[in-house]
């Protein structure tokens, strides 16, 4: 076989490699509709894109020091995944809200499922601190 040769198929080789680790690396976690719960047996839903996850809803209940406690909802979250199928999405209170809750969700899809954490803290209306987390499991529908 010829230098020319040899290079032509290192080279062929070479591309098919790379082909077959980009459609490992895109074949993480499928696209499409997610719904689950949560540990409290609350909904969580999104949408799985190719590198992200958008339309991201949750509801949760925190408990505060005084006793009460909030329901808390988050709508239309959305956030990049990485190459693992990690993300992390972060939700702050809106402007001229009365309470101070910020919530994190962590996640991770893997084929057709999804799981994490969502945790928020802050303070209510009252000013009395509230914190909870609870982990979530969904699935693609």
């Amino acid at each position: 076989m010829s230098k020319r040769a040899i290079r032509a198929a290192a080279i062929a080789g070479a591309v098919v490699l790379a082909s077959v680790l980009v459609v490992s690396v895109a074949a993480a976690y499928k696209t499409g509709r997610y719904e689950g719960t949560t540990s409290q047996d609350e909904a969580v839903a999104f949408k799985a894109k190719n590198r992200g996850v958008k339309k991201l809803h949750f509801t949760m209940v925190i408990p505060c020091e005084d006793g009460s406690a909030y329901d808390i909802t988050g709508v239309d979250g959305e956030a990049p995944t990485n190459d693992k199928g990690k993300f992390t999405a972060r939700y702050t209170p809106a402007p001229g809200s009365t309470t101070t809750f910020t919530s994190v969700v962590k996640g991770k899809l893997k084929r057709k499922r999804g799981e994490g954490t969502i945790k928020t803290e802050g303070t209510g209306e009252s000013g009395v601190a509230c914190a909870g987390s609870v982990d979530w499991s969904a699935k693609k529908q």
